[in-house]
């Protein structure tokens, strides 16, 4: 299917895209229907290679790359011409570096005991680092008048000026080039297998069957379907057998968790910061001062959240007939709410649908990832597969089990968001390479595209039941926040508590997580086997340090929200030029060049939270007009 009949199809399909609640269908649900599954798994051959050979080819050529940068070694600054070719060189070994770290990830996750192309990345990675530590060693003798006067003889350099900026101000955490290459040499044994102990650990535990609406359900990999069961014994069941199963594996989770932390904190050590933490929001142009200041703002507000949490029990109980609800009912739908569920198509349809207000680029390159028929989608569930869902690079899509609910979706367009970042940089500016960035800001451009969904939802649904769903849903992720900022605390104090020893373990970590988790929610004091929830999130393990970001990105993302409700016409063009300049300036800056959007600013969340407040009313008054 060509992409312009595929945007025809989508165009044409929205009418028939809101399939009716699932409760009001004949037969069951099925989200990934069995005549379409095939067209929802990755094409390795049409998207990375056709064979090992092309696989090891690449190999070779990053390898030729690393070893052509390591002629610029000990002349990086004799001239401005140089340092541009060392620059440019390094750039493209990057882009490749890039496509076999995706291939790595993408076929680890479809098979995790295929770890071949990954471990072979790893290793790859390990010696480019190394062998390019003497960038870092070498700039360090660059400060901001220098880098102008080479900017003005080579005004080339300009489209590398930020990387270079970075470079100034990580100068004094740089060490020696020996001290750097070894670290480098040494990263993979450091830190790359206690992520993979801990998946280690999910992959060999046979994780109980439960019976739930006529079919046995695995316990791990459709926890979130069972805890929409309408059978209450099976969604009690499944939560109290959740956490039980956890319980039992907490000794290896907590064992490689601790050992990771200590290992990122003693080389954060090494580089002058206090703890990994801290050289990671250095890392994202942060302090811990302001985050601490955001965690200031979110956690005088928290009233709100647990008046939130009340009406949602208290509806529960109410639709449920019963006289206390449990948090086992919380995912129910109220009454008056139907359980939104979409088709694989249907979802991607929707999310097409609603991007389109970003342009006909972001559309177009939208179009070519979600039309199932190019490969870039893996979402259907299987044994041996990874968690979560995530994209790499502008390659493709993976989620480990997509079962159709409006969360399943909104993933879909969050993490499409990712991808199509990416795209948009490397349509105009070349390469990949200028896409990274802190990942608050890159975590936001994903998360606004779960805004336009639902409000694309709200604009084209036409039953009032199926607008309350998305109402309340739309309510439940702004509420999220002090749920992510609860784990993002959870994490920075346990860097904390494990570089001042007082975390050697899974108890460490249970006491840390129920500490952060009764200052937050109070489901922690009513179910103490919450305590060890921190096994649920596995970025702790593959990306650690991450977490704070989510809180950023949704504040930023419900910025970019309400600025875009009040100017429908005019906030697009200007957001959009922001994604797809890149970095070539601090985040903060980009925000307040392009937006106008100030993260110091000691009034930032005001709006957000009187957003929620108003959203919040809504979902009262729909509640008052379901009786």
């Amino acid at each position: 299917m060509s992409e312009t009949l595929f945007a025809l199809v989508v165009a044409l399909g929205l009418a028939v895209t809101m399939a009716a609640p699932a409760q009001e269908q004949k037969k069951p649900f099925d989200p990934v229907p069995e005549n379409e599954r095939n067209l929802y798994r990755f094409d390795f051959k049409k998207n990375f290679y056709a064979d090992d050979a092309a696989w090891q080819a690449d190999m070779a050529k990053a390898r030729s790359q690393v070893e052509a940068i390591q002629g610029f070694k000990g002349r990086l600054l004799e001239s401005p011409a140089t340092l541009l070719k060392a620059l440019e060189a390094r750039r493209e070994s990057e882009d490749l570096l890039i496509k076999l770290y995706a291939y790595g990830e993408f076929t680890s996750a479809v098979d995790t005991k295929n770890r071949k192309y990954m471990d072979a990345y790893e290793t790859l990675r390990a010696e480019a680092d190394a062998r390019e530590s003497f960038f870092a060693v070498e700039l360090r003798s660059l400060d901001a008048a220098k880098l102008e006067a080479m900017v003005k003889r080579e005004p080339k350099l300009s489209s590398y000026r930020f990387v270079l900026e970075a470079a100034v101000r990580e100068a004094p955490h740089v060490l020696s080039e020996k001290e750097e290459s070894l670290l480098a040499e040494l990263g993979p044994a450091l830190s790359s297998w206690e992520p993979a102990l801990f998946q280690l650990t999910f992959d060999r535990t046979a994780f109980p069957k439960i019976e739930a609406s006529g079919a046995e359900r695995s316990l791990h990999l459709d926890y979130s379907t069972l805890m929409k069961d309408p059978d209450r014994s099976v969604r009690e069941k499944a939560f109290r057998e959740y956490y039980k199963q956890l319980g039992e594996l907490s000794d290896l989770a907590g064992f490689s968790l601790v050992k990771e932390m200590q290992a990122n904190n003693e080389v954060s050590k090494l580089h002058g910061f206090p703890t990994y933490y801290h050289e990671a929001l250095f890392d994202a142009y942060l302090s811990r001062g302001e985050l601490d200041n955001l965690y200031g703002q979110i956690e005088a507000e928290l009233p709100l959240y647990h008046q939130y949490l009340d009406m949602k029990m208290d509806r529960a109980a109410k639709s449920l007939g019963i006289g206390r609800a449990e948090i086992w009912d919380m995912d129910m739908p109220a009454k008056g709410v139907p359980e939104l569920r979409f088709t694989a198509g249907e979802g991607c349809r929707e999310g097409l649908a609603a991007c389109k207000v970003l342009g006909d680029e972001y559309s177009r390159e939208l179009g070519k990832l979600l039309d199932p028929k190019n490969g870039r989608l893996d979402i259907v569930g299987g044994p041996n597969r990874g968690q979560g869902a995530f994209c790499e690079g502008n390659f493709a899509y993976f989620m480990d089990n997509y079962q159709g609910y409006l969360d399943d979706v909104a993933t879909l367009v969050h993490e499409s968001g990712h991808a199509i970042h990416h795209q948009l940089v490397l349509n105009h500016r070349g390469s990949l390479y200028f896409s990274e960035g802190p990942a608050y800001m890159t975590e936001s451009f994903a998360t606004f595209n779960e805004w336009l969904l639902r409000d694309h939802l709200m604009k084209t649904l036409k039953d009032e039941g199926a607008r309350r769903a998305v109402r309340s849903q739309s309510l439940d992720e702004m509420m999220v926040l002090w749920e992510i900022a609860r784990r993002a605390k959870f994490e920075m104090v346990s860097y904390d508590r494990v570089a001042a020893g007082e975390i050697t373990g899974a108890g460490g970590f249970d006491k840390a997580c129920e500490d952060t988790g009764l200052k937050y929610d109070p489901f922690f004091a009513r179910y103490p086997e919450m305590k060890v929830q921190w096994m649920r999130k596995h970025h702790y393990w593959d990306v650690p340090g991450y977490y704070f970001n989510y809180v950023l990105a949704h504040i930023l993302a419900l910025t970019y929200y309400q600025r875009y409700l009040d100017d429908p016409a005019g906030f697009p063009k200007k957001y959009i030029a922001m994604v797809s300049q890149g970095f070539d300036r601090p985040a903060e800056e980009l925000l307040k060049d392009f937006l106008g959007i100030d993260l110091k600013d000691p009034k930032v969340l005001q709006g957000v939270f009187a957003m929620m407040k108003r959203q919040m009313a809504d979902v009262r008054a729909d509640g008052a007009a379901a009786k």
